[in-house]
């Protein structure tokens, strides 16, 4: 079905709210220099790990093409690594000097890397949130008497109340790293036996866990978990992180945990492809995998970009084995 040329206008037209440039970090120890770049959430020399020719397979995020596939059937295809996971939200010396620790020296997910992976991750969700409420507020009228649109006035409340729990985590953690209280950043550390195939960056409010289980209802106040799906000598490692206070996050993270060692892997990838934008795997694993299995994956990205989307209680319950990565290693 082809794409209304006023459906074009309007999706580029919001678009540029997604390009916006701003550093989050500005309020942090220091002054912003530099202009602003298009920051990795999940670093190049991670990214290279698992290319091909420089090129990773992912579901494109951008609205245009996420547009087109609503129509067509949600895929994923090469994208380069310099194009993957960026956003404007740093600045080239914040960029630089404040993720040195998790850009310049290995991963060894020591309670310092784990706290700025943590922090990043929750600043990627701030600016996604803040960028979409910017963008549905300007749909709508607020002088006018006339009944609102329903759908942007649901995007705007809904993303307004997201960016609000974001910022107050960005700031909680924001503390925490200045006073070198790392470890007030909880983890869960799982290392595999098997080579990086599936990566993933970023943060979610939980709705159930790994049990079926509700761990929060996205009406209250909800707190944040940050899924990080990277690699490590050569292996691929799972991190999920919150913050010490956050009972909620606790517990969701603490039902993968009681999982079998066996599911712990076909879990991560689930999760990753339910919750997280920033979401990539290599050529080879995606090529591998059933076309059932590609299919479900993929459906899972197609409901997460709809707002009729309602999770059920068991979207991340172990369905299939979508990868045999055995584990090393939990902390």
């Amino acid at each position: 079905m082809p794409i209304p040329p006023q459906m074009w206008s309007f999706t580029k037209r919001h678009q540029r709210f997604f390009k916006t440039k701003e550093c989050l970090a500005a309020s942090y120890r220091s002054p912003c220099g530099g202009r602003i770049v298009r920051a990795h959430i999940i670093p190049r020399v991670q990214l290279r790990q698992i290319a091909r020719e420089g090129h990773i397979v992912a579901v494109p995020t951008s609205l245009l093409t996420i547009m087109r596939m609503q129509r067509t059937g949600f895929e994923a295809e090469e994208i380069g690594i310099g194009e993957f996971s960026t956003m404007n939200c740093f600045c080239a010396r914040h960029d630089k000097t404040f993720f040195a620790p998790i850009e310049d020296a290995p991963l060894a997910f020591s309670s310092e890397q784990l706290a700025l992976l943590h922090y990043r991750a929750i600043a990627a969700e701030f600016y996604q949130c803040v960028n979409q409420q910017e963008s549905a507020a300007s749909e709508l009228d607020w002088e006018s008497d006339e009944p609102q649109n329903f759908r942007f006035s649901w995007i705007f409340t809904w993303s307004g109340k997201a960016s609000e729990e974001a910022h107050h985590a960005l700031t909680r953690t924001e503390k925490l790293i200045a006073t070198r209280r790392f470890k007030d950043v909880r983890s869960l550390v799982v290392r595999f036996d098997a080579p990086p195939a599936v990566m993933a960056a970023g943060a979610f409010r939980p709705q159930y866990d790994f049990a079926a289980r509700r761990v929060q209802n996205l009406a209250d106040t909800c707190c944040y978990v940050a899924m990080h799906l990277l690699a490590a000598d050569g292996a691929a490692v799972l991190a999920f992180t919150w913050l010490q206070s956050d009972l909620a996050a606790e517990r969701f993270v603490r039902t993968f945990a009681a999982r079998p060692r066996e599911q712990m892997a076909s879990l991560a990838v689930q999760c990753a492809f339910e919750h997280i934008e920033h979401t990539c795997m290599s050529d080879a694993w995606w090529s591998d995998l059933k076309r059932p299995m590609r299919a479900s994956l993929l459906e899972r990205v197609r409901r997460a970009n709809s707002l009729a989307y309602r999770r059920s209680p068991r979207c991340l319950s172990y369905r299939m084995r979508y990868a045999d990565w055995s584990v090393g290693n939990i902390r």
